[in-house]
C-alpha cells in the first residue's frame, strides 16, 4: 500500500489542500488531474459525462470527479 493518498478515480496521487492560513487539516486532499487541472495532457471527463456517472453510483461523493454536488445536479 502507498504512503501517499491516492486518487480513488483515477489512481494518481493526490496533494494536500491548505486552508487561507497554511494549515492542513489532516485529511483533505486534492487530485489535480480529476479537479481539472489544465495542465494535465490526460483524458479528463466535461460534466455531463461526469454527472451521469455520479447519477448511475447513487450519487457517490466517491465519483464527483473534481466537481461540486450542486454542478453536478444542474448538468443532469
Amino acid at each position: 500500500m502507498s504512503r501517499y493518498a491516492m486518487c480513488p478515480n483515477c489512481g494518481h496521487r493526490m496533494r494536500r489542500v491548505l486552508d487561507s492560513w497554511g494549515t492542513w487539516d489532516g485529511s483533505t486532499y486534492q487530485c489535480d488531474y480529476c479537479s481539472g487541472n489544465d495542465d494535465y495532457d490526460g483524458e479528463s471527463l466535461i460534466i455531463d459525462e461526469a454527472a451521469e456517472i455520479w447519477a448511475s453510483h447513487g450519487k457517490d461523493e466517491d465519483y464527483t470527479f473534481g466537481f461540486s454536488e450542486d454542478e453536478l445536479e444542474d448538468a443532469l
